[in-house]
């Protein structure tokens, strides 16, 4: 089976995440979420947020430079 590109995995991986932070929001609007489970959940959003915003500038660069080869 031919292995997917690097930016075909970031995107898978990328979509997941963003599933997850959906999943993560709304499990933090419940009002019957306990704190502690509140403050892990936030963390896992805060920390899948930032690794989205790694990728989507990774992806940014990769555009400006094939942009520039044209």
């Amino acid at each position: 089976m031919p292995r997917a590109k690097k930016s075909e995995e970031k995107e898978i991986n990328i979509e997941d995440s963003f599933k997850r932070l959906e999943e993560i929001t709304a499990l933090l609007e419940k009002p019957d979420t306990k704190l502690k489970e509140a403050m892990e959940l936030y963390t896992e959003g805060v920390k899948l947020a930032d690794s989205c915003k790694k990728t989507l500038e990774g992806v940014e660069k990769e555009i400006k430079i094939l942009s520039e080869d044209e």
